[in-house]
């Protein structure tokens, strides 16, 4: 009697002692899973912030010689008639950083104003998105609008 007691104990105490995911139901597991999985793509598919969405190559869509390039910090240029590309640090602000721009009332906005200080320029970036980027030039207020370059190989 003893023997059946201890038996009946341990197999009470291995039965506790296992893992609660493996103790759920089964669907109750699977649920799991697809939680797991929707917030691992969810992670990897979130919607990219301003300055990852600037990164890259662009092309301006009426003036085909006239492409910019972000790189990090650096905004490059060039367009017909130039040798070698124009660069110049940028920064990502919530309102113009220039001297000439910064004591304007123009409304804040997270990451919307690109500033070349060395240059005093600004632009407010209008959308931008993984295919197309509009700029408006704070100076005269015209806009600007590119698509991106896609490397080769890429679709």
């Amino acid at each position: 009697m003893k023997n059946l007691f201890l038996f009946a104990f341990a197999l009470l105490f291995m039965t506790a002692c296992e893992s609660p995911e493996k103790m759920k139901p089964a669907s109750a597991q699977t649920e799991t899973s697809k939680t797991e999985n929707k917030e691992n793509a969810t992670e990897k598919d979130a919607p990219k912030n301003i300055a990852e969405l600037l990164q890259g190559k662009w092309q301006h869509v009426e003036d085909k010689s006239n492409y910019l390039l972000f790189d990090n910090n650096l905004r490059k240029e060039i367009a017909d008639g130039m040798d070698k590309w124009e660069e110049e640090p940028y920064v990502l602000s919530d309102a113009c950083m220039n001297s000439s721009d910064a004591g304007s009332d123009i409304p804040k906005e997270k990451d919307r104003y690109l500033t070349v200080a060395e240059g005093d320029l600004c632009w407010y970036i209008v959308d931008v998105n993984e295919n197309t980027l509009t700029l408006s030039y704070m100076g005269r207020g015209n806009t600007l609008k590119y698509n991106r370059v896609k490397p080769k190989g890429d679709k």
